[in-house]
């Protein structure tokens, strides 16, 4: 599949002002005036070509922001974008002019699209029947509601047949019948191979229409991957957002503001589990191209190999002695129609790389962090304990706590693997993983 949107280390930032003459003073030196905000910190991402993309994330995330510079209607501070065909973002009053009427509004559209007069007499009524809004086209725009603008934009955008759609709360106004054909319209869309980004609220119709996910957290990917494992995780964060005071909302917001961004080093270096060299784990090629990924992984049972890379599948050696372990994927990418992982025995930035694995000889989990505040909790003497997230039969430190019920355990970190809940923390002077449904407060 062809890549047609990607993304990277985009950035944008605005200054905020506490009065006009500080805003006039910025005017002659920016930078001694205003505080920097960040609406968007170093985001990385792609999308293929049919690829149903949801953006996800709480108010103020950075959702809308991310999707205007894709539509190229609002400039990156810094990175880099990259979209292939014609982009069309539906949102509402998205590049309507409130003063002309609809009818006015679809010529204007029309011809900034580059169609010519007779094109557009042939598109206006497929537009004007699609919208449902009858007499009204020929009203100024600024008489309509929020959910008629939100409905003469979907009818131009989709009509004009855009190689990218890009879906901006556009669904969320209007009634319940104009959404369920607009995203009948979307499904048909899907179904010739076309890219979407859609952004909504409604994580019943992200469930509905998204094969992926890109969780947005105050600007930053929280995570990227597909739509069940993310959208398992948000919920779970959403149940414990919607908890918390305006206070510890703020001191959340802190925490994750306060950690750097993190950006993913490989570094070439030898493992001395399988490989001497690591020279061709991360070479690019012109056969595929290589992604972040933040992920867990197992060995599956059975017969697998692990590769110098995805295209020289000669130079192999069987996994069986790294099997019952639990590993770190820092990259993926697609060769001859599968996927592939490379795994490493260490996390982002550290050396321990391994080799290149197919999908289908893992099983894999997208992992987040959530938190870093300490907690005390008790184990409920089931499960076990590991020396690393998800661990395997190799990395138990207690295998059996069934005598340890009640014991105290300080947890430092909480993660999100798949739709699970881990714990990091000390338990008898030992560090150690934990499901958190062994634990309880």
């Amino acid at each position: 599949m062809e890549k047609v949107i990607e993304v990277k280390n985009v950035t944008k930032r605005y200054k905020l002002f506490d009065d006009s003459k500080e805003k006039f003073l910025s005017l002659f030196n920016r930078e001694n005036y205003g505080k920097d905000f960040y609406a968007l910190d170093q985001v990385n991402f792609s999308a293929y070509e049919g690829d149903v993309v949801g953006f996800i994330g709480t108010n103020g995330s950075g959702k809308s922001t991310l999707s205007n510079i894709i539509a190229g209607i609002v400039p990156e501070t810094s990175g880099d974008i990259k979209t292939r065909g014609e982009v069309a973002l539906i949102a509402v009053s998205a590049g309507l002019n409130n003063n002309l009427s609809g009818r006015e509004n679809i010529e204007l559209k029309c011809l900034m699209l580059g169609f010519t007069k007779r094109e557009i007499e042939e598109l206006e009524p497929e537009i004007i029947e699609f919208s449902e809004l009858g007499e009204f086209i020929d009203q100024p725009v600024k008489s309509y509601s929020s959910g008629m603008k939100s409905r003469l934009g979907f009818a131009i955008s989709v009509s004009v047949d855009p190689d990218v759609l890009i879906i901006d709360e556009a669904l969320s106004v209007g009634d319940k019948a104009f959404a369920e054909k607009s995203l009948q319209k979307m499904k048909d869309f899907k179904a010739q191979g076309k890219t979407m980004i859609f952004v909504s609220h409604s994580l019943g119709q992200m469930k509905q229409f998204c094969d992926k996910i890109l969780w947005l957290e105050f600007g930053r990917v929280k995570a990227y991957g597909e739509a069940d494992e993310v959208l398992g995780m948000y919920e779970k964060f959403l149940n414990k957002w919607q908890k918390m005071s305006k206070k510890e909302r703020d001191e959340y917001r802190k925490n994750v503001l306060s950690t750097p961004v993190q950006t993913e080093t490989i570094s070439k270096s030898e493992d001395t589990l399988v490989y001497t060299t690591t020279d061709e784990f991360i070479d690019e090629s012109d056969d595929y191209e290589i992604q972040l990924e933040s992920r867990l992984a197992h060995i599956r049972g059975g017969k697998s190999y692990i590769y110098d890379a995805p295209n020289n599948q000669e130079a192999s050696k069987p996994s069986d002695k790294l099997k019952n372990k639990v590993y770190y994927v820092k990259r993926s990418t697609s060769y001859r129609f599968e996927k592939f992982y490379l795994l490493s025995t260490k996390p982002s930035g550290e050396e321990g790389l391994i080799g290149w694995m197919k999908e289908t000889d893992l099983q894999t989990h997208v992992t987040t962090f959530v938190d870093k505040d300490k907690k005390t909790f008790k184990l409920n003497g089931k499960g076990s304990a590991y020396n690393t997230a998800w661990g395997g039969k190799k990395q138990l430190v207690f295998d059996d706590l069934s005598d340890m019920k009640n014991e105290t355990i300080v947890v430092e970190e909480t993660w999100f693997i798949g739709t699970n809940t881990w714990c990091k923390g000390y338990l008898k002077e030992n560090l150690i993983w934990i499901n958190a449904k062994y634990v309880y407060q």
